[in-house]
């Protein structure tokens, strides 16, 4: 395992780029931890907000995100601030965490050949290794996730989950509560505790004095529903995102459609589609029911998790690989026992397990010269990663500082890394329509037709914008005449 958390560390490390990529969900986050150091939560809040409904509501954020992440995040920036280089190391801790746990966890379900097989199958993928040089909540989330149903393990440990001490119980909540406040789909975790509960009252309950059971039985949930209220008046936050359109129909449109190409890019193996993808998903669903029927108390909490967290992450609108991530190890897993568990002789089913985790391993190994050198290549051609570390796109902060107000309204293709670096409050937009009658000012990406209207000087003049600034990339136009 000790071998196995230096690749981790060593390759996850090697993929890294100064700096940051172009896409913004970081920059709330970042922006979300900045407040709970700072202390101007208030303001955090209020921007984040007004930039997603003065900009229509479109669904390119949440108004706010969940705090969990903007909390394990606060620490490392109150010791180093907005610095890139050591936030992805943090990233690289938590998938670190992640392995060394997920496998504590496998140790109590699986032979310990194919509990330290899946935890390296998924370790060793490059899909994980690379989301380390991101600052976004999956990796984060995997680790609450997996630390969850640790604590339900210990909670459950030689007993029933009704006969855990307070103390166990009382973690486990707290446990299921920063599941939920890191990502949504975290709500999985509470049918998962339900099931164990129930599991676990089987041939009790008929004698069992239901006075002293209900405050048992209560605890985690009692724990769970105190701190969300607590949260909720600490850190509001919406207990749901609210995306238009969202619903468990997208969820079997992803189903039918773009989640076949991102399973087999989350397993490593791009190649893997059609026929292969349906025989990988018959085997994850035949280990499930192997697991479940074979040791119900253990497999079915994970399997209830796991089915719950894909139908609820599916029912974002939005299509992205990463939204997978949290998932795809647990169908590592019950694939792996579709194997181990088979009713053949001297442990054959383990063995037949351990050796196609093996090849899976083997594989991911040989990407990482290939990946290191690509990422080494890249960092000697650029000081940075293409993003708003950029040396280009310095001086669009640098512009907006200078002619801009604090409470001007600036629109930009990317609002929340707007307001991040130059604490003005931001919208993104295609129509001009909104962006004339929101923002004061707008800054443009020349040839850039992404969450932003192409607008010529022609028409710009038309509308009675006044160019304040250009060089060959941007422009920045005074939309609005300056508040009085």
């Amino acid at each position: 395992m000790l071998v196995l958390l230096v690749v981790v560390a060593e390759v996850a490390a090697g993929v890294h780029h100064p700096g940051h990529s172009w896409g913004d969900d970081f920059a709330l986050y970042l922006r979300q931890a900045q407040g709970l150091v700072d202390g101007n939560l208030h303001q955090v809040i209020r921007d984040a907000r007004f930039g997603v409904i003065a900009s229509g509501k479109p669904d390119f954020s949440p108004t706010i995100y969940p705090w969990g992440f903007p909390l394990m995040l606060a620490p490392f920036v109150w010791r180093w601030g907005i610095d890139y280089v050591q936030l992805k190391l943090v990233m690289v801790g938590i998938l670190m965490a992640y392995v060394w746990v997920y496998h504590r966890v496998l140790l109590r379900r699986a032979h310990a050949v194919v509990a330290f097989g899946v935890v390296a199958s998924v370790g060793t993928t490059m899909v994980y290794l690379q989301h380390t040089d991101y600052l976004l909540s999956e990796l984060p989330y995997m680790l609450a996730s997996v630390v969850a149903l640790w604590c339900l393990d210990r909670a459950r440990n030689g007993k029933r989950l009704h006969q855990a001490t307070t103390s166990q119980l009382v973690w486990l909540g707290l446990a299921a509560l920063y599941v939920f406040n890191t990502r949504r789909e975290g709500i999985a975790i509470l049918p998962a505790m339900a099931i164990a509960q129930f599991i676990d009252l089987r041939g009790f309950w008929r004698n069992a004095d239901w006075r002293h059971l209900g405050r048992r039985l209560s605890v985690p949930w009692v724990t769970f529903a105190g701190g969300m209220v607590a949260m909720q008046l600490l850190l509001p936050n919406a207990l749901r995102q609210g995306y238009d359109k969202s619903g468990l129909s997208q969820t079997w449109k992803k189903f039918t459609g773009p989640w076949h190409r991102d399973f087999a890019a989350e397993l490593g193996w791009n190649k893997l589609h059609g026929t292969m993808l349906l025989i990988v998903f018959i085997v994850v669903m035949i280990g499930m029911v192997l697991a479940c029927v074979r040791a119900p108390g253990l497999n079915l909490p994970i399997a209830v998790f796991a089915v719950v967290s894909m139908l609820v992450v599916g029912t974002i609108p939005a299509v992205s690989p990463r939204y997978l991530m949290s998932i795809t190890p647990f169908a590592v897993y019950f694939g792996a026992q579709a194997f181990a568990l088979l009713p053949v002789p001297k442990r054959a089913g383990v063995w037949v397990s351990a050796v196609v985790l093996g090849l899976f391993v083997l594989h991911h190994s040989t990407l990482f010269p290939k990946a290191i050198r690509a990422t080494d290549a890249t960092n000697r051609q650029m000081a940075v990663a293409e993003g708003p570390e950029s040396a280009w796109v310095k001086p669009v902060w640098n512009a907006v500082e200078k002619f801009t107000h604090r409470d001007d309204v600036v629109g930009f293709w990317r609002s929340r890394l707007m307001t991040l670096y130059t604490e003005r409050p931001s919208i993104q937009t295609y129509s001009v329509e909104v962006m004339s009658h929101t923002a004061d000012y707008y800054v443009m990406r020349k040839e850039w037709t992404f969450f932003q209207p192409l607008v010529s000087d022609t028409v710009a003049d038309e509308m009675g914008w006044v160019k304040v600034w250009e060089d060959e990339h941007w422009v920045l136009w005074q939309v609005r005449q300056p508040k009085t």
